[in-house]
Order: C-alpha cells, then structure tokens, then sequence
C-alpha cells in the first residue's frame, strides 16, 4: 500500500502550473466548440 502511495505521489509531483493551464484552456475550447455547434431550440413546446 505504501509503495502506491509513493508511486501516486511522484506522478502528481511531475504535474505544474503550465500543465494544468493547458488542461483547462484545451477543455474551455472544447466546450466552446461543442456549445457553438449545438443547436438553437426555439423553446416552443408542443409544435
């Protein structure tokens, strides 16, 4: 148990500041593009 606690602790070490700044600019694009291509509803219910 205490060498996956070590092995955990490297991984998430090797993690900075401009990779976590990558990560949230690419998931903002992608939920950009999915909001951008999604489609208009009119809100008219029953037609």
């Amino acid at each position: 148990m205490n060498k996956h606690f070590n092995q955990i602790q490297v991984a998430v070490s090797k993690i900075n500041r401009q990779h976590i700044q990558l990560f949230f600019l690419v998931l903002s694009l992608s939920l950009f593009v999915l909001g951008a291509g999604a489609p208009d509803d009119g809100g008219n219910i029953g037609r």
